[in-house]
């Protein structure tokens, strides 16, 4: 009877360790393995799959990341957000109660928008004008270029991180690599 509890333990806990390790995310390697771009390529370990063919290093923050009271990161020109916090706002612009932040020049308004500011003399993204400075994103919407960069697959990331691919933001170090093809012949 004791043989069968232990047999039946040891089958439980292999069975949680090999559920686990299929729920991993799928380009994320295990510690000291390849990292698997799902594009015919990989990068070393403890490196993201970045757009253009690239790798990095991932890191933890970037020099000049200003630590929250959570304990998580705002980029360098960000700051951590009053009324959420764990949250980063850009330096220029002021948090609002209701959630939204706006930019310098403005004031919240009670309906999660921001009043007032300079005319909106930018371009036309999504059936509203831009404010002056701002550019279209891929997304259609308006975005400020001092803070943010559009990785073209659907994703904006602050300046400090790299365009992750297939999608996503990653923080890694400035060093790039190319990205390894799986079969060397093929090019």
């Amino acid at each position: 009877m004791r043989f069968c509890a232990v047999r039946w333990l040891v089958l439980v806990i292999a069975a949680s360790l090999s559920g686990a390790l299929l729920m991993a995310s799928p380009g994320q390697a295990q510690p000291n393995q390849p990292v698997d771009c799902r594009n015919g390529h990989y990068c070393p370990p403890n490196n993201a799959c970045l757009v253009g063919g690239l790798c990095g290093e991932m890191v933890d923050q970037v020099p000049g990341s200003v630590r929250t009271s959570g304990g998580k990161w705002c980029d360098p020109g960000f700051r951590e957000n009053r009324y959420k916090p764990d949250s980063c706002v850009p330096g220029s612009y002021i948090e609002c109660t209701n959630g939204a932040i706006c930019p310098g020049g403005t004031r919240c308004g009670n309906d999660g928008t921001c009043i007032g500011g300079p005319p909106a003399t930018g371009p036309v993204c999504g059936g509203r004008r831009c404010a002056a400075g701002r550019v279209c994103s891929s997304q259609g919407s308006c975005m400020n270029p001092e803070y943010f960069q559009d990785c073209g697959n659907g994703t904006i990331c602050s300046k400090s991180a790299a365009c992750e691919y297939p999608r996503g933001c990653v923080l890694v170090s400035r060093e790039r690599t190319r990205q390894i093809p799986r079969n060397p012949m093929a090019r």
